[in-house]
C-alpha cells in the first residue's frame, strides 16, 4: 500500500481553494475515484475546511478599541508593578535591619524591661530575676514568645502568600 501520491498536493490546493470537487478538473476528480490515498486526503481536508469555516464564523473578535483599551491596561499595571518592585525590596531590606537592630539591643534593654515589667505587675510571677541575661531572654522566647509571633505571622503572611499564588 502505497501512503504518499502525486496528485495529493494538487488535491489539497483544490480543496483549500474551495474547486473540490465542483470545479476541480476532470482528471483530478477520476484520479482520486481510483486512489485510496487521495480518497482519504480528500474526506480529511474537506472535513478540516469545513471545521476551519465553522469556527471563523462563530469566533467573537472584540472591537479594536477594546484591544486597544485593554492593552493600555495591561502596560499600566506592568509599569506600577516594575514601579513596586524596588519599594518591596526597600521594606524587607528595613524589616531585616529593624529586626536586627532590636535583637542588638536586647541585652541593653533587659534592665530597663526588667524594671518595666516589675512596675506593671508588681507580682512575683512577673519579677525577672536579677542575672537576665541576653541568652536567658532568647531561651525563654523560644518556649513562649517566638511560637506566637510565628503563628501570628503565618496568620497574616499565609493569605498573602495565596493571593500572589493564585494572582494572574
Amino acid at each position: 500500500m502505497k501512503l504518499h501520491c502525486p496528485f495529493e498536493q494538487e488535491l489539497l490546493d483544490a480543496v483549500t481553494a474551495r474547486r473540490w470537487p465542483d470545479r476541480a478538473d476532470e482528471s483530478l476528480r477520476s484520479h482520486v475515484a481510483g486512489c485510496a490515498v487521495c480518497a482519504d486526503v480528500a474526506e480529511i481536508a474537506a472535513a478540516f475546511f469545513e471545521d476551519r469555516d465553522c469556527a471563523r464564523a462563530e469566533a467573537v473578535v472584540p472591537a479594536a478599541s477594546a484591544v486597544w483599551w485593554r492593552a493600555q491596561i495591561r502596560a499600566r499595571e506592568e509599569a506600577a508593578r516594575l514601579a513596586v518592585r524596588p519599594l518591596l525590596i526597600v521594606q524587607v531590606i528595613a524589616t531585616i535591619c529593624a529586626a536586627f537592630g532590636a535583637i542588638a539591643l536586647a541585652p541593653t534593654a533587659s534592665t530597663s524591661i526588667r524594671g518595666a515589667i516589675a512596675t506593671m505587675g508588681g507580682t512575683e510571677w512577673l519579677a525577672l530575676p536579677r542575672d537576665v541575661s541576653f541568652s536567658w531572654l532568647l531561651g525563654a522566647a523560644a518556649y513562649t514568645t517566638l511560637p506566637l509571633i510565628a503563628a501570628g505571622i503565618w496568620v497574616i503572611v499565609a493569605p498573602v502568600v495565596v493571593y500572589l499564588a493564585l494572582d494572574e
